[in-house]
């Protein structure tokens, strides 16, 4: 074999090797190329990739495991414990979407950062523990966690983003950190099985549907640091009884309870009737329900 063919091949194993050691040892290493989407996917329309996806819809041969789930943590196709390592300080967005067979994962004390829709579609995801050195969590980060059942967010987290849970179908209890200050809209849109919510008192945003379809949820109180509330935050929670609003007047979002069938008491503490955006009030009149008010003085 010609010297120049040997220098090549040895130039190109070399190469290979490096290239493979960078990947390894680079725990930042994005999900975002090893995404891959076809027409099957239910999530084509959150696709991680900046280009377009490639392959043709009968390609099914296309792995849908992240280059950081499978050379940063090892994770295969059958695997369903997933074990992110020391070291490790932030998931990159998607880095186990759609990984169905997963069931539990240990993440690291090093973690400070989930990306957008890290866990999206984790159908048998039973359980997450999160470290106290989390302080962000993306967009989407649990979205459609269909058995996920509790979550505990950490002490420095200061925002709820949205879509965090939605879809969540499984989800009975969310403990939310003493110093949140935002809740995203449609963060829990849909839990189904969501029975109770405590708002801390340092919550200031609300936003629009973060609560729509919590079928379970019967009753909600508002801390006074709530200034903006905004539209359908409540809508549709079909066994919704009691709802309390803060003793403030902002201004309050259109429709917040419409779809609420079973509601029977507004508790409104402000001193003054808040306003409604466009003018609208908590429910569609057509909806005809029939709710007690009381308020400190002045009639609705």
């Amino acid at each position: 074999m010609k010297p120049y063919i040997l220098l090549s091949i040895a130039l190109l194993l070399n190469g290979s090797l490096a290239l493979a050691q960078n990947i390894t040892a680079d725990t930042s290493v994005s999900a975002v190329s090893a995404y891959k989407c076809t027409d099957f996917s239910p999530h084509i329309y959150l696709s991680a990739s900046s280009e377009e996806c490639s392959g043709s819809s009968g390609d099914t041969n296309l792995s849908k495991l992240s280059d950081f789930a499978t050379k940063v943590c090892g994770l295969t196709v059958t695997d369903t414990v997933a074990v992110v390592p020391q070291g490790v300080t932030a998931l990159p967005e998607y880095a186990f979407a759609d990984c169905k067979q997963l069931r539990h994962i240990q993440l690291p004390t090093t973690l400070k950062e989930i990306g957008d829709y890290t866990f999206l579609g984790c159908d048998n995801l039973q359980d997450i523990n999160l470290p106290t050195t989390l302080t962000k969590i993306g967009e989407g980060a649990f979205r459609e966690c269909a058995s996920l059942k509790t979550l505990a967010i950490p002490a420095n987290v200061t925002v709820v983003p949205r879509y965090m849970c939605a879809w969540c179908g499984d989800l009975q209890t969310v403990a939310l950190p003493k110093g949140l200050k935002d809740i995203g809209s449609h963060a829990f849109a849909y839990c189904s099985s969501l029975e109770s919510i405590q708002i801390p008192n340092h919550v200031a945003h609300i936003g629009s549907n973060a609560f729509s379809f919590c079928s379970s949820l019967k009753e909600i109180s508002l801390p006074v640091s709530i200034t903006e509330l905004e539209s359908y935050a409540f809508s549709d929670c079909t066994s919704l009884k009691r709802a309390t609003l803060p003793a403030n007047d902002k201004m309050l979002g259109e429709y917040l309870f419409t779809g609420c069938k079973s509601l029977e008491e507004i508790v409104c503490m402000s001193k003054k009737r808040p306003t409604f955006d466009c003018n609208s009030p908590f429910f569609d009149p057509s909806e005809n329900l029939k709710i007690r008010y009381i308020t400190p003085g002045w009639k609705w």
